[in-house]
């Protein structure tokens, strides 16, 4: 029986092979990076374009609102006559929130996985009677102590700055930035990363 012998493949053939190897290899490794690299330049142009479009261009953030009606009762007295008695209803609404989104910051550790938002504390932005609301009775008129539409806007004027400072004590600011910080917090969310706010004052931070 006569054997064969093994064929070998000519060593030139096989270095050619190992290269071309390599080559696809460095190629697919270069595709891979240069995928990357696009993926994760458009994850920072999308992060950055949350805090320059969707937040710098609006002048600042309302969160929450308060919306009140009351009745005042306005008495006016004199020696000649008695007194001068008038009703006012009016309603009005307290908006709070952030006054300058300029000051948010948002900053992208991507090596932590770890997004850091910074807030300003929320303030009363508007404290605003509806016009269209306000009725006024008359009901009792003494000439010689009349109550003017002055006195009337003056009482109105403080009630809105009574009601604005009980909500403040009432924790209504401490809601707004609960509400401020779950508002951006969730706009940034869709990074995959983790996100923790905090928030500074001209004083301290916390």
């Amino acid at each position: 029986m006569v054997s064969k012998k093994k064929q070998l493949i000519p060593l030139r053939y096989r270095i050619i092979a190992v290269l071309i190897l390599l080559g696809l290899a460095a190629g697919a490794l270069g595709i891979r990076q240069a995928v990357f690299y696009a993926v994760d330049k458009r994850q920072r142009q999308a992060f950055d374009n949350v805090t320059s479009t969707t937040i710098n261009r609006i002048a600042e953030l309302a969160v929450l609102e308060y919306r009140y009606t009351d009745v005042m009762e306005l008495n006016r007295r004199f020696a000649v006559g008695g007194a001068s008695t008038s009703l006012v209803r009016f309603s009005g609404v307290i908006k709070a929130g952030i006054s300058d989104t300029a000051a948010i910051s948002a900053e992208w550790n991507r090596a932590e996985n770890h997004i850091q938002i910074t807030l300003p504390r929320s303030v009363i932005l508007d404290n605003t009677v509806d016009i269209s609301s306000v009725r006024i009775w008359d009901v009792r008129r003494n000439i010689f102590v009349p109550i003017s539409t002055d006195i009337k806007i003056l009482e109105v004027t403080a009630f809105k700055e009574r009601v604005a400072n009980e909500l403040g004590l009432s924790g209504f600011l401490a809601d707004a930035d609960s509400r401020a910080a779950e508002l951006v917090a969730g706009l940034y969310s869709g990074f995959g990363s983790d996100v923790a706010v905090r928030f500074i004052t001209t004083e301290t931070v916390e």
